[in-house]
Order: C-alpha cells, then sequence, then structure tokens
C-alpha cells in the first residue's frame, strides 16, 4: 500500500508549502513524467491481439460511465463541484494503481492485460476528461491529439506495433523521469486532500461511487459472458472495470480552478475501494 504513504505524507507536509505548488505539480505530471511513464509502458510491452477483449471492455465502461456522468451530475449547479464528480467517473487508474499491483498479485505476464486495458481507457481519460473539464465539447475532445499523454500513447503504440525500438539512452532517460510520476501524483493527492470537504459533499460522493461499482459489476459480468478466455484473464477482466478513479480528474480539476479538495477525495475513496475489492475478489476467486 505504498500509495497510502505517498498519499499521507503529501496530506502531512502540504503546509510546508504555498497554493501555487499544487499547480505547478499538475504541469510537471502532464507534460513531463505521466507522458513518460506512457510512452515506457506501451513502448516496451509487446501486445498479443488476443487480449484485445480488455480493450474492448475499457471502452464499454467508458461509454457507459461518460453517459452517467454527464447525465447524473448535470443537475448540480456549482461548476467547480460537478466537473470533478464527473471526471471521477471518466477513465480509470491503471498505469499507477493496477500495473505494479497486478505484477505482485500474478506476475509479470498479468501487466499486459492492463495495457490492452489502456488502449480503450487513454483516449476517454486524455480526450473526453479534458473536453469535459473545459467545457469544449467535440472540439475539446479534439484537442487530445495535441496533449502530451495522449501523444505519448500514439508514439508507444506505433513504436510497439512497427517493432522499432528506441535506444537503450534513451529508454533510460524516460525511465528516469517516469519514475518520478508515482510519487507526484499521490504526493498531490495527499496534497489537495481534506475529509471536512468530502464530507460536506458526502451526498455527491456516495452518488458517485454507487454508479462507479454498481456499473462496472454489471459491465463485469457482462464481459466474461460475451468473451471466453482463461479462468485467471476472467478474473483480471472482472476487475478491469472496478479499478480506481484516473488520477487526471485531480491533475484536471486543480488545472481549470475546480474543488481540488473535492477532486482528491474522490480519487482517495475509489483507490481505497478498488484495493480491497481487488484483494477480496482475488481471495474468494481462487
Amino acid at each position: 500500500m505504498e500509495f497510502a504513504f505517498l498519499i499521507t505524507l503529501g496530506y502531512a507536509f502540504k503546509g510546508m508549502f504555498g497554493a501555487e505548488v499544487g499547480v505547478v505539480l499538475s504541469k510537471l505530471i502532464v507534460n513531463f513524467t505521466l507522458p513518460s511513464a506512457i510512452l515506457f509502458s506501451f513502448a516496451t510491452s509487446r501486445f498479443d491481439p488476443s487480449k484485445f477483449s480488455f480493450a474492448l471492455t475499457a471502452a464499454l465502461s467508458n461509454v457507459t460511465l461518460v453517459f452517467l456522468a454527464l447525465t447524473v451530475f448535470s443537475r448540480v449547479k456549482e461548476k467547480e463541484v460537478r466537473v470533478p464528480l464527473q471526471l471521477s467517473l471518466i477513465g480509470f487508474n491503471t498505469g499507477l494503481f493496477m500495473y505494479p499491483l497486478a505484477e505482485g498479485l500474478w506476475g509479470a505476464p498479468a501487466v499486459l492485460n492492463y495495457a490492452f486495458f489502456d488502449l480503450g481507457n487513454s483516449f476517454f481519460i486524455f480526450g473526453v476528461g479534458k473536453a469535459v473539464s473545459e467545457g469544449s465539447g467535440v472540439k475539446g475532445i479534439l484537442k487530445a491529439f495535441s496533449f502530451p499523454p495522449f501523444l505519448a500513447v500514439v508514439l508507444g503504440l506505433a513504436l510497439n506495433y512497427s517493432g522499432v525500438g528506441l535506444p537503450a539512452f534513451v529508454l533510460k532517460v524516460i525511465q528516469h523521469v517516469k519514475n518520478a510520476n508515482a510519487f507526484l501524483v499521490f504526493f498531490l493527492v495527499g496534497y489537495y486532500l481534506n475529509f471536512r470537504a468530502v464530507w460536506r459533499r458526502i451526498d455527491l460522493v456516495s452518488l458517485a461511487m454507487l454508479l462507479k461499482y454498481v456499473s462496472g459489476v454489471i459491465i463485469s459480468f457482462f464481459a466474461l459472458r460475451f468473451f471466453s478466455m482463461t479462468p485467471l484473464d476472467e478474473k483480471m477482466l472482472f476487475l478491469g472495470p472496478l479499478l480506481p478513479s484516473a488520477v487526471m480528474t485531480l491533475v484536471y480539476t486543480v488545472e481549470k480552478g475546480y474543488d481540488g479538495e473535492l477532486a482528491s477525495g474522490l480519487v482517495t475513496l475509489s483507490t481505497v475501494f478498488s484495493y480491497l475489492v481487488i484483494l477480496l475478489t482475488n481471495h474468494l476467486w481462487g
């Protein structure tokens, strides 16, 4: 539970920094560490087309959740509250959360399944999520193609499928930068974490979590009935729609000046809940 320690660290020491630090950290994440993490993962993985079911499941989950987010929370009048709630339902935290956890539970090959899940996940995080944060509609979605994290996805996929490898020196530099990503992201979550802010909006927070996980379970069972795979892959596919909210929920919120404390609470709660769900499912599934 290293993420819990990093969140606690950000929460405990946020008094040492000024209010502008959160904005600076979010810019570092968006423009440097997150693109590096994505590029390194996609460029060094080897994709097996038989695992495309993970990408389709991620896309179906996101389409469902985007519809729910925009429909249910459109009634919330305060934009600084409405947008973080909507963002918390758009995209899943695979790279920072599930990659290391999957490797620890089921071995390095398991990471490949969630890299495929990211194929159906990335566009929604970096395209739809950014458009929602800006209130820019379809034009905002198209901006994804100039957004550093999404460009990293495209470049990583191109390198992967073409079989062109990056020079060892370049990979080493990228690796050094991406190694800072987990620390910066979870420190930022802790920096903005405010339990009173979450409690003040507990009705809306509870509704967001209910929508996220109930729809996730329904989609998971639908995917298992539709796709045929090994028992271990079935378990991992089932858990895909139950992953926590994307950390970009907080990054976009801070970037656009919405309620960062609410966004941090949503990311933290979903991370803790997903962690418990994954461990329980892994124990009971066998």
